[in-house]
């Protein structure tokens, strides 16, 4: 793509187009990008611009590679919009009037927009809901399909690959440790390092009775017809007139020790739902109790803890991680507990990695310090918030192997929240459908994904890719 940062240089090897023409070589940087070659990045808000309209985002390569202004372009960025499905009027829209499935498709409008001969497509689903990701995928067979495009799709995600691809290439360290069909990589695979990703992937923990659990222990937490409402639009006095209701008189009841798996689509309510529960967020109406008491007050607040999804954002990029675990330490109701040193080594750091900053550490890693951040209060309670979603199969597989020891060491008990039904089937003894505010369908993890009874949950289980073995498109 000729994209590389300015401290990184080809300096071996060649790069060619379709007919053949150099793109890029030592001291050569000479891809077309954004007529032969475009590319649709993994995190579309940070690659749009939030102050302009996505419908002029879309006009600006027609007027740079092929010199198309005023109507003409804005009749084939209505074009491009009807080709990704993208409702009449998006094209005035800004990035932040649009949800996430909506804005990747920006993106490929944008990528399509000087018909190229190649797109690459960098993990643009891992980010999306199940759903929502088979909309994407769906779409992009669509297009290779019409535009006779040739795709190269970079996924950490093994049941997408299995979707999509026609030929498998793996990448370690810098290398192609194997290639072939999708079949046979998938289902035969050579290296080592394959055979491990492929053992990687989540799969259905042993001692996951829910009903044992429930019989035993009382409630720890419980949420009753909790309602949350956000405010949409104001007068000119400031007062509330029109309002967004996230939660609709939810409720949710999770026994000491249980780990109850909150799925959905992007907008159901899970994430606010989590932040009620753990007192961030105010109801508007219902409940939550702790221990059969209100859930306020510091001894609460310290024994409900939340693990977000970005641990980087989550972390000051400036104070050493110490410094942030010693933080958390001094905040503790009495001095009995791990030190900083102790709390690293728990989550599987080295005690030396106390004087780094958090931009020194892989993303894996800087998700066991925020886990460790959050163990520092001794709780009693997580909430993790797609804790795991951007962490490929290995790291994703260690990290819910050392929540599953905490929990066992610990006695943790958890709501853990994510859109990859796969990960909550393996980890969570219950699992909650939420769709609109409410939730639809609850039961124990292994028969809600194995015979679902409610049409929302069915669809949510079908969208899920690796799921079909036609129609790849890379």
């Amino acid at each position: 793509m000729g994209l590389l940062p300015s401290g990184g240089e080809v300096v071996g090897g060649e790069v060619h187009g379709p007919d053949g023409t150099l793109w890029a070589g030592p001291g050569r940087q000479e891809a077309p990008i954004g007529k032969e070659v475009a590319m649709i990045f993994q995190d579309p808000m940070s690659s749009l611009n939030p102050s302009m309209r996505v419908g002029a985002q879309v006009a600006e390569p027609l007027e740079l590679h092929q010199g198309i202004t005023g109507k003409a372009a804005e009749e084939k960025v209505a074009q491009l919009f009807e080709e990704v499905d993208l409702p009449l009027g998006s094209a005035q829209k800004y990035p932040h009037e649009l949800s996430g499935g909506q804005k990747q498709r920006v993106m490929i409008a944008l990528a399509l927009a000087c018909n190229p001969k190649v797109l690459l497509a960098d993990e643009p689903t891992t980010a999306l809901d199940v759903t929502v990701q088979r909309a994407i995928l769906d779409l992009l067979r669509e297009l290779r399909d019409a535009r006779g495009l040739g795709v190269l799709f970079v996924t950490h995600d093994l049941d997408v690959v299995k979707d999509i691809a026609d030929h498998v290439v793996v990448m370690r360290h810098g290398e192609i440790v194997e290639s072939g069909t999708c079949a046979e990589v998938m289902h035969s695979p050579s290296h080592a390092y394959t055979q491990e990703l492929l053992a990687a992937m989540p799969s259905r923990k042993e001692g996951l009775d829910t009903a044992s659990i429930q019989d035993a222990h009382p409630p720890l937490i419980e949420a009753r017809n909790v309602v949350k409402r956000f405010v949409t639009d104001k007068n000119i006095w400031g007062q509330p007139t029109a309002h967004f209701e996230a939660l609709k008189g939810v409720s949710l009841s999770i026994a000491r020790g249980e780990r109850v798996g909150l799925v959905g689509e992007s907008g159901s309510g899970k994430s606010t739902l989590g932040r009620v529960m753990l007192g961030l967020d105010h109801a508007d109406g219902g409940e939550v109790s702790w221990k059969g008491g209100a859930a306020e007050g510091q001894a609460f607040r310290r024994s409900a803890q939340p693990v977000f999804q970005d641990p980087f954002s989550a972390l000051n990029p400036r104070m050493t991680i110490g410094a942030a675990l010693e933080e958390a330490v001094g905040q503790r109701l009495s001095s009995d507990g791990p030190t900083v040193q102790e709390l690293l080594e728990e989550v599987g750091m080295a005690a030396e990695d106390a004087h780094r900053l958090p931009g020194s550490f892989s993303g894996g890693q800087r998700q066991r310090i925020v886990l460790a951040r959050a163990l520092a209060l001794a709780p009693q309670f997580l909430v993790l918030d797609e804790s795991v979603a951007a962490l490929d199969l290995r790291i994703q597989a260690e990290i819910l192997d050392l929540l599953l020891e905490l929990c066992q060491k610990r006695g943790l008990t958890f709501l853990f929240i994510s859109h990859d039904l796969n990960v909550v089937g393996a980890i969570c003894h219950r699992v909650a459908v939420m769709k609109e505010g409410q939730i639809v369908e609850e039961g124990p993890a292994e028969e809600m994904l194995s015979c679902p009874q409610h049409p929302y949950t069915q669809r949510l289980l079908k969208s899920r890719p690796g799921r079909t073995t036609e129609g790849a498109v890379a």
